[in-house]
């Protein structure tokens, strides 16, 4: 197993939405949680040893948040960093304040809707890899319109993709393709083993699989009450 990895268990989203909450329960804020995941997330994607030029790619959720976070922390270890956000709606909380730092701190920062999403080409061609935390692992309906016309223009780009948590667009349980998914290189997941990487078409779209920890591991977590 990978050092980074603490956790040969497969879980259901179900039951590793039940650890989330025990580690809120003892009193970790979700950002706090956002913090530590995307620490994490830096030091596997630093053991990949990719090309320091990176786009990272944030949808509006707490996936998005993961990596906007991550990308602060990839520009202070000198990679060369943009950030295209997709808003085809307005972010939540927390990916808002991750895009507000990044842009106090004058990371390039870029905005994608349904007008502009094919202008993302030119972000992707002169990019050495992609981090994507597009859609996460609360995905239940197929991916269309917006979403799949990017995720189409990662899988298109041929540059090495890092997905965070799960390949956009793959169901976590299921391993089915959601209408269009992320082809990943690499998938750097939270706390367990999705059931969906291993089944179906799961194992096509989740490339090496590493396991990372969001700040207090699985086994506490199961100790709480």
């Amino acid at each position: 197993m990978n050092k980074y990895c603490f956790s040969e268990e497969i879980l259901s989203v179900e039951k590793i939405r039940i650890l989330e909450q025990k580690a809120k329960e003892l009193g970790f804020q979700e950002r706090t949680l956002i913090e530590n995941a995307s620490s994490s997330l830096l030091s596997i994607i630093e053991s990949f040893r990719l090309d320091k030029n990176v786009l990272v790619i944030a949808g509006r959720g707490n996936n998005g948040a993961d990596v906007l976070s991550c990308a602060r922390k990839l520009a202070a270890k000198k990679y060369k960093v943009i950030v295209a956000v997709l808003e085809e709606k307005p972010l939540g909380k927390e990916a808002l304040f991750q895009k507000k730092v990044l842009e106090k701190i004058k990371i390039p920062v870029y905005s994608f809707n349904e007008r502009n999403i094919n202008d993302m080409k030119i972000f992707l061609k002169d990019k050495c890899f992609v981090l994507e935390g597009i859609l996460g692992s609360g995905v239940k309906n197929e991916v269309s319109g917006f979403f799949k016309k990017a995720i189409q223009l990662i899988n298109n780009s041929g540059k090495p993709v890092v997905s965070c948590d799960i390949p956009s667009g793959l169901h976590p349980d299921k391993g089915i393709v959601l209408g269009k998914a992320v082809k990943a290189d690499y998938t750097v997941s939270f706390i367990a083993y999705k059931r969906g990487f291993f089944i179906n078409q799961g194992p096509n779209y989740t490339g090496k699989i590493v396991i990372a920890d969001i700040g207090i591991s699985k086994e506490a977590l199961s100790e709480v009450i």
